[in-house]
């Protein structure tokens, strides 16, 4: 069986894995036996035993009836094969067969101890495996113990059931703590490793008071790691550093003594981000996660405490920011890469994750505490020759700019920015131009009102650089600074970027150029308004040309850009300039296909929303056209994979029950256009009001089952649900303008509310998730409010009151109970581990 379930031929494959699913059905027991039989059997190869292994540990596993085959054993040889595994762990002289094993164990642990489920247990009401855990400190004692390989395998198998035995541990202190000891001095590189794994555990899953002991190790563990450096141990030294992680992440007071003491593990962390030779890149990335993450839990005992973490994790960021590919194949790769192509984040990666980690590390600090270091740090690089320092000093700008504060600060970096526009290497442009962008998005209007007279020639003049790429970012950089300019500047200007972008737009083949020309004419339209009026005949026969001439596969962004740019150019000139091109735009949307790749979907979704705002009722005739492929969206359907040939292979999929109870596989894209379609409903009741009225009862037909979802639905898609209460609320408000108009009483808006409570309600009492429970509260607000006077009688009134005034009281109590969990975590801890200011920070 074992041979055929991993046959290169299919068939043979499929017919194992039949009589395998067959065997657990109806004969677990001869299955269970049989694969413990062959673990035993040492003439069989052990690439099969190591199949054999993984599969046990699947048949022991707690899950359904229908996989969790050890359930289904007489407890006789339920207790046989507990036995057995520990017999055979302890026998077997293969070190990865023996950790193999070792997983099925826990994994059988897990089954025999849990407190809500008898399956798994060994003895017909008796919970627990009592042998096990005075085996694994027996092997996993180094003292006691000749045998490495089993010793390390014993100490992680110790790591593994730290979850299911963490009260009988932490009982056992005394010898916990010999098999720690023993093990952290022993000779052997890998038993090190493995102790040092434990400890990570502990401290994970251990309360404060029960880990405390251990914070006498941290100096060891550092030690630990810097001997499988020297050693070379490339993957024993990953995986150290994966647990450190997770320990700073989870409990970051584990290493405050030891950080005010020496600075270690930051200093040694700091050395290998900046080793490039003979350090794998996999190791210097969980090092400087390790630096940004303590700083992201810690900032303020940091700043206190510590003063020089911040600056050495800066200069790590720093210093990953120069490994840039400097070859001319690489150069030529990244100048005919379009922005929105996949492969950036494939290259360079050492760089782009000193991107992110300096942005990290300047907001959880405060710029405040780290402008003095960062600005050093950034002119240090500057002044350098090597394109890469400059680059590097141009990447901490565009990352950090929103977090300044101080007027100089603004201007320093703006300067800085400037001098690099005409550098030689392209790179330092394009990153130039990008961080122009970003300070403008952060620092508007000061920034632009303050600096336009030198930036906007600046960007007209690098609209023509001669790399594409380049070119297409100062357009870039031209709509984030031309967004937030007042509107008798952008007059002043208009005249020769509009020149100057039409000719682009006309003349240039490249995708990039052309699309982020659109962008900037949409920009300029939407800043001057009316006075655009004098362009509007010139540009719009161009976006309708790219509108039905953009179809091929590269082309959909900008198909999406032009429907963009359409709709901004409607609502600067006005509804009765655009009426007529806005038929032929809404109609050119209508014939994208509803299955239109995200990236199309999203444009239109937010073009139609802007010719909505600018027709407001007029929009009415097209909304037969639209809302049916809003409907459907709104559908939890179950999903093909196969339905939709260029589906993204990434897409998972996922089994939820609808609001209507039906189980459904849906692929988890489909949340993120369900949102989109709520939010789009809720702008065409926004704009239309009165004039959607004859469109309220099917549009709330549709969104009825958001407002009844199961736990797994609002949990995927809690925005979603929560903008189906605020559209629920506006479309009260057109029922009841709708009604106004037409003279008719407002018994839709009434129905509506009543609908509105009675889910609500009823599914408030079953929730206790802070952030859905305030969600539906502000719907219910927004209902109130839009339903007007004397929908509600008195009665039902101090009903929705008294129910208001519970749902306040469970709030306190919860609130208190965290509060005294938090307390009783903290209750028996040394002072060192006691609360500090970051402590108090998260409680708010």
């Amino acid at each position: 069986l074992l041979k055929a379930l991993s046959s290169a031929q299919n068939q043979e494959r499929q017919q194992a894995e039949t009589l395998f699913q067959q065997a657990k059905a109806s004969d677990a027991q001869s299955l269970l036996l049989g694969f413990m039989a062959v673990l035993a059997d040492e003439s069989v190869e052990e690439a099969l035993r190591r199949q054999c292994a993984v599969l046990l540990r699947q048949l022991v596993t707690r899950g359904s009836d229908k996989d969790f085959a050890f359930a289904k054993l007489a407890p006789q040889h339920k207790q046989e094969v507990a036995a057995e595994l520990l017999r055979r762990f302890e026998a077997l002289k293969e070190p990865k067969l023996q950790q193999k094993v070792g997983e099925v164990i826990s994994k059988l642990a897990d089954a025999a101890c849990e407190k809500d489920d008898q399956r798994g247990w060994l003895a017909p009401g008796q919970r627990g495996w009592p042998q096990l855990l005075s085996s694994a400190f027996r092997l996993a004692d180094a003292s006691a113990n000749a045998n490495t390989a089993l010793c390390e395998s014993s100490i992680r198998l110790l790591k593994d059931i730290v979850p299911t035995y963490k009260d009988e541990i932490v009982q056992a202190q005394q010898q916990l703590g010999s098999v720690v000891q023993n093990a952290l001095a022993h000779g052997d590189a890998k038993i090190r490793c493995a102790a040092f794994v434990l400890v990570c555990e502990l401290v994970g899953v251990l309360e404060k008071k029960a880990w405390a002991p251990l914070m006498a190790t941290a100096g060891v563990l550092t030690q630990v790691l810097q001997q499988l450096c020297q050693a070379n141990l490339q993957d024993e030294l990953q995986e150290c550093l994966q647990n450190y992680l997770e320990i700073a992440s989870v409990e970051p007071d584990f290493f405050k003594q030891q950080l005010m003491a020496g600075m270690e593990p930051a200093k040694l962390l700091a050395a290998l981000v900046k080793t490039r030779e003979g350090c794998e890149e996999g190791v210097r990335n969980l090092s400087l996660e390790w630096l940004v993450t303590y700083a992201e839990k810690k900032p303020k005992w940091l700043s206190k405490s510590v003063p020089t973490f911040a600056p050495l994790t800066l200069e790590c960021c720093m210093n990953l920011m120069l490994e840039v590919e400097a070859g001319e194949d690489e150069l030529k790769a990244w100048v005919e890469r379009m922005d929105d192509e996949e492969g950036e984040e494939d290259s360079d990666e050492l760089y782009h994750n000193g991107e992110e980690a300096i942005d990290r590390v300047v907001q959880a600090m405060g710029m405040e505490f780290v402008s003095t270091a960062l600005f050093q740090l950034v002119a240090q690089f500057a002044s350098q020759d090597a394109w890469q320092a400059k680059l590097a000093a141009l990447t901490a700008v565009k990352q950090t700019v929103e977090y300044v504060e101080e007027t100089e600060h603004m201007n320093e970096m703006a300067k800085l920015l400037l001098a690099h526009m005409d550098h030689p290497h392209p790179r330092v442009r394009y990153t130039a131009l990008h961080a122009l962008g970003q300070l403008a998005n952060d620092q508007a209007p000061q920034f632009q009102d303050t600096w336009h007279q030198t930036v906007m020639p600046v960007l007209l003049q690098k609209m023509d650089d001669p790399i594409d790429r380049v070119a297409s970012m100062a357009m870039s950089a031209f709509v984030s600074f031309g967004e937030e300019l007042e509107n008798a500047l952008m007059i002043q200007y208009a005249s020769g970027f509009m020149n100057k972008l039409v000719g682009r737009l006309q003349s240039s083949k490249h995708r990039m150029v052309q699309e982020e020309s659109i962008t900037s004419i949409a920009v300029i339209a939407g800043v001057i308004e009316k006075d655009f009026a004098q362009y509007y005949d010139g540009i719009m026969p161009l976006l309708k040309q790219l509108v039905m001439n953009a179809k091929g596969e590269k082309e959909n962004r900008l198909r999406g850009k032009a429907f963009e740019c359409m709709s901004l150019l409607g609502l600067a000139v006005g509804k009765e300039k655009f009426l007529p091109d806005a038929r032929e735009a809404v109609a050119e949307m209508l014939q994208t296909p509803l299955e239109a790749d995200d990236l199309q979907r999203e444009y239109i979704k937010e073009a139609s929303e802007r010719i909505c705002k600018c027709l407001k009722g007029d929009f009415a005739p097209f909304l037969p056209h639209l809302l049916p492929g809003l409907f459907k969206a709104l559908k939890l359907e179950a999903d093909d994979a196969a339905a939709k040939p260029g589906a993204d292979d990434d897409d998972e999929f996922i089994t939820v029950t609808t609001g209507e109870g039906k189980l459904v596989k849906v692929r988890t894209s489909k949340f993120e256009e369900l949102q989109q379609a709520v939010q789009t409903l809720a702008t065409y009741c926004a704009m239309m009001e009165a004039a959607f009225f004859d469109y309220v009862p099917q549009t709330a037909e549709a969104l009825l089952p958001l407002l009844s979802a199961s736990d797994d639905v609002s949990l995927l898609c809690d925005e979603a649900r929560s903008a189906a209460f605020q559209t629920w609320a506006s479309l009260i408000k057109c029922a009841r303008t709708g009604a106004q108009e037409r003279s008719q009483p407002a018994t839709l808006a009434s129905e509506l509310l009543r609908t509105f409570l009675q889910r609500i309600c009823a599914a408030m009492q079953q929730d206790s998730d802070p952030d859905s429970l305030r969600d539906a509260a502000d719907g219910i607000a927004e209902c109130l409010k839009s339903v007007g006077p004397g929908c509600l009688n008195a009665q039902e009134a101090g009903q929705l009151v008294q129910q208001m005034f519970k749902f306040t009281d469970d709030s306190f109590q919860r609130s208190l109970q965290e509060e005294q969990a938090r307390k009783a975590d903290a209750a028996g801890a040394p002072p060192e581990l006691q609360q500090d200011e970051d402590d108090e920070d998260g409680e708010g």
